[in-house]
């Protein structure tokens, strides 16, 4: 790989990388707002109750699948592509976008359920499938890139739509889930803005390693 196309990858990472920030830092200020800034100026989020009981069961199945094992076969599955597509920050931006949004959701409920409505807290479940989403939409080819998100869109809002149904989130909930992913969407697209960097310095010299790299640093 020349030198010239390095450094328009470089270039293009350099662009990115503050959009990425921006999601960050946009999506943390809103969870602070939701969950420190309303609540001490007296706003209560009610809790929820169970909405079309006729879907109730149908919901509840969607619910079940979304568990422990299914994330981890996913986030194999991705890891797998990361590999393929010799993304060397590939894997630590899946386990940095979906370790994060899970632990950060659950750190939430463990630290605000005392104060706030459980169901208001950010929804574990929508939590685990748009941080897979997005986790796919940050390794995949650009061109597969909006069929991720398109399909990847429809999954999240009926997992979101099963939990209000079953009263396990209210809109609240969905929001603080959604805002919990693009946190940490917005860190592991920070990394992934530099993988294609590193890939190039990899393709010239397959010694220069990404660890190799950070320890010249």
């Amino acid at each position: 790989m020349s030198t010239t196309t390095t450094q328009q990858i470089a270039l293009r990472a350099r662009r990115t990388t503050p959009r990425w920030w921006a999601l960050t830092g946009v999506s943390a200020a809103a969870l602070v707002v939701l969950y420190a800034v309303l609540p001490l100026l007296g706003v209560r989020y009610p809790p929820a109750s169970v909405a079309l009981e006729a879907l109730y069961a149908p919901a509840d199945t969607v619910l079940d699948v979304i568990d422990v094992t299914t994330v981890l076969v996913v986030v194999a599955a991705l890891t797998v592509v990361a590999v393929v597509r010799k993304l060397p920050y590939g894997i630590g931006a899946i386990l940095m976008l979906c370790l994060g949004s899970t632990l950060t959701a659950a750190a939430g409920s463990a630290w605000l359920s005392d104060h706030i409505a459980t169901s208001a807290l950010p929804d574990g479940r929508v939590v685990a499938a748009s941080s897979v989403i997005a986790s796919g939409a940050l390794v995949v080819p650009g061109r597969l890139r909006p069929v991720v998100l398109g399909l990847g869109s429809a999954l999240v809002a009926g997992v979101a739509f099963a939990a209000v149904v079953t009263a396990g989130a209210t809109g609240i909930g969905i929001v603080g889930a959604l805002l919990v992913t693009g946190m940490w969407w917005g860190a592991a697209g920070v990394v992934m803005a530099h993988s294609p960097v590193a890939a190039a310095r990899e393709a010239k010299n397959p010694l220069d390693t990404a660890a190799l790299m950070l320890r010249r640093r």
